[in-house]
């Protein structure tokens, strides 16, 4: 659990990122947050975006079939084509993006900053009486929700982008039940 920004955070379910995704007050923040889960990607990757890595033709809304997540953006500084999967592609036809440029710009010409969509993403967590999750949440719950969906963390890792299975392993998350019902099957 997260604890004044120590610790890993906690993963969200399906659930509470639906619940959390229909709370967000603009559109950008919400986008963000959607993106984050459904790209598996981390926020700082997701705010560097811009429309043509989203967008085949932003002016009618029409996403790319694969977002391109450029290696610039990414700490393992290797380009990520992640699959627009139909929830993702509603969301991305629901935003109003720029025509060219940040997908989400930000003042003195830059894209959002970090603690902008933190600030959005911690009034939403509050709502909802959330404590221990961080935008990291979206990463970590949507990794975990494919591993109890029966997904190998070999094909997980394949859309995750992380280099090994090591990498990976700090994010997926099992319960007690889950565990429980694993030694069970011995």
């Amino acid at each position: 659990m997260k604890i004044d920004g120590n610790g890993q955070a906690e993963p969200l379910s399906k659930q509470e990122f639906t619940k959390a995704l229909n709370l967000f007050e603009s559109n950008h923040h919400r986008l963000i947050f959607a993106l984050c889960w459904y790209t598996t990607d981390r926020p700082s990757a997701v705010l560097s975006l811009s429309v043509k890595n989203v967008y085949s033709d932003p002016e009618k809304r029409r996403p790319r079939e694969t977002i391109v997540i450029p290696r610039s953006t990414r700490k393992d500084r290797k380009t990520r084509e992640v699959p627009c999967c139909r929830q993702l592609a509603a969301e991305l036809r629901a935003y109003q993006p720029p025509e060219s440029g940040w997908l989400f710009p930000g003042q003195a010409g830059g894209h959002l900053t970090y603690r902008a969509y933190y600030n959005a993403l911690a009034r939403v967590y509050a709502k909802m009486g959330l404590s221990g999750y961080s935008p990291y949440s979206t990463r970590r719950g949507a990794l975990t929700h494919l591993l109890r969906q029966g997904m190998s963390t070999r094909r997980i890792q394949e859309i995750s982008g992380h280099k090994s299975l090591a990498s990976l392993q700090p994010y997926l998350e099992s319960t007690a039940i889950e565990r429980r019902q694993t030694v069970e099957l011995l």
